[in-house]
């Protein structure tokens, strides 16, 4: 049974929350890009404007999930990915506005160098390290340990209280459905990089809700789309038994492609080049080479594919990661 939106957000506000993002984000025409492709009309969610650090949908999760951490005493915060990782930096930039340590095992990837999200990494005060791809399990593995023996309470971004990322995002879909109202936007869809606590938050509050939304994930990694639906309707589950919601979810709920990822995660696909080039240069935006490029690449062969009708209207969810580009210069062509 749906609930109200009013009850929706009093579930919300009975949890532990950090005050981080620059709220609410912008909601935007992209008229240009929209006359370029003769519809549907493209709107754009701007979480890569959520303020810190260069913004991004991990600063909205992190008022969440880290304060979390800050309820158990935690002292250290500690994330290991990719070198360029979004995540990484955002996590540092957190550590360093609560007064925590920050700790980033990365890896020595083929796009280490010290600039874009790696260099404000830096910046932020972490200890980063960056072991041999092969080593990085162990290697985090060991600093999560060492940290414990000296007496810090570590707390891992990656996974620990990882569901209240998804909460976080239940609270970005008021937040929308808020501005949509506003601005007489009735969306189609609503289309965004879908790792999966973006979307599977999205998800559960339409759902609570009681709201016919289609959200249509495109993968940044490769993955079969029935495992990561059947993976996002657990994680699912999870986020409406933190909020008491009881929910009907199956796995067709969660409509993800991973058909636009190309070779690898982080490799830039001559589909995700054209689609970051197009937006620019239509639009002024910039999109990343790793996530929102792709998803927009699947946005856009959608359209041309007919599955949307010119007087449609579409909103993409920017998820940011934008300092990543300076490392990637060769891939995208200069």
């Amino acid at each position: 049974m749906a609930i109200s939106r009013e009850e929706l957000k009093g579930r919300l506000a009975a949890l532990p929350r950090l005050q981080l993002a620059s709220l609410p984000t912008p909601l935007e025409e992209l008229k240009r890009l929209s006359a370029h492709l003769a519809g549907p009309q493209i709107w754009v969610k701007r979480d890569d404007l959520t303020g810190l650090a260069f913004g991004g949908n991990k600063i909205r999760e992190f008022e969440y999930q880290i304060a979390q951490a800050v309820e158990q005493g935690c002292d250290v915060l500690v994330h290991s990915a990719a070198a360029q990782s979004n995540q990484s930096r955002q996590t540092a930039a957190v550590a360093a506005k609560l007064g925590l340590s920050a700790v980033v095992v990365g890896r020595d990837d083929a796009h280490a160098q010290t600039q874009g999200n790696l260099l404000l990494t830096h910046l932020f005060g972490a200890e980063v390290d960056l072991p041999a791809p092969e080593e990085q399990a162990q290697a985090v593995a060991a600093k999560m340990a060492a940290l414990t023996a000296a007496g810090h309470r570590p707390f891992h971004t990656s996974s620990d209280a990882r569901i209240f990322r998804s909460v976080a995002y239940v609270d970005g879909a008021l937040e929308l459905l808020a501005q949509c109202e506003e601005q007489g936007v009735a969306p189609a869809a609503i289309y965004l990089c879908s790792g999966a606590h973006t979307h599977v938050g999205l998800v559960v509050a339409f759902k609570a809700l009681g709201i016919d939304m289609r959200v249509v994930g495109i993968s940044p990694s490769p993955r079969d789309d029935r495992e990561a639906a059947e993976g996002h309707l657990a994680l699912a589950r999870e986020c409406a038994a933190v909020l008491g919601l009881d929910l009907a979810l199956q796995a067709e709920d969660f409509e993800s492609y991973a058909a636009f990822v190309g070779p690898d995660y982080g490799v830039v696909t001559p589909e995700s080049c054209e689609a970051l080039h197009l937006v620019a240069q239509q639009e002024g935006l910039l999109l990343d080479p790793s996530y929102t490029s792709k998803a927009m690449a699947g946005l856009l062969a959608h359209v041309r594919a007919g599955w949307w009708r010119p007087d449609q209207r579409l909103i993409f969810l920017h998820t940011g990661g934008t300092p990543a580009l300076f490392a990637y210069a060769k891939d995208l062509g200069y």
